[in-house]
């Protein structure tokens, strides 16, 4: 079967148009293999003190050091315990310029303790 010239360059732009973007979706990630309570400072601030501090811990916004963390996060805007995967922390790690710096467990972590309150414990 010969396919003529036309339907090869149809064939090929369809394919480059359908698998050569790339989506802005946030995914969300399983939380149900977590802790059933995630706390700030046995769950979320080790991942701040291992991904985030040679940049947050002072130098860049949001100050995500120990003793400044929830106070930056919480003051700043960075949140939304009505729409946690609309917070705007969580967008900024999952599809983000900071994307590359957060597995996917700090993520499912960082989303459970927003859907839980954001609870500064």
């Amino acid at each position: 079967m010969k396919i003529d010239h036309v339907h090869l360059v149809f064939l090929l732009l369809l394919t480059l148009i359908t698998t050569g973007c790339e989506s802005e979706k946030i995914e969300k990630f399983d939380t149900g293999n977590l802790p059933e309570n995630i706390s700030f400072n046995n769950d979320i601030k080790p991942i701040f003190e291992n991904q985030c501090k040679s940049c947050h811990f002072g130098g860049t916004s949001p100050n995500l050091s120990p003793s400044e963390a929830y106070l930056n996060l919480t003051s700043g805007g960075y949140l939304n315990v009505e729409k946690p995967e609309e917070s705007e922390f969580y967008v900024i790690i999952t599809t983000g310029n900071m994307a590359q710096y957060a597995t996917d467990s700090d993520r499912a972590y960082i989303l459970k303790w927003i859907k839980q309150g954001a609870s500064d414990n």
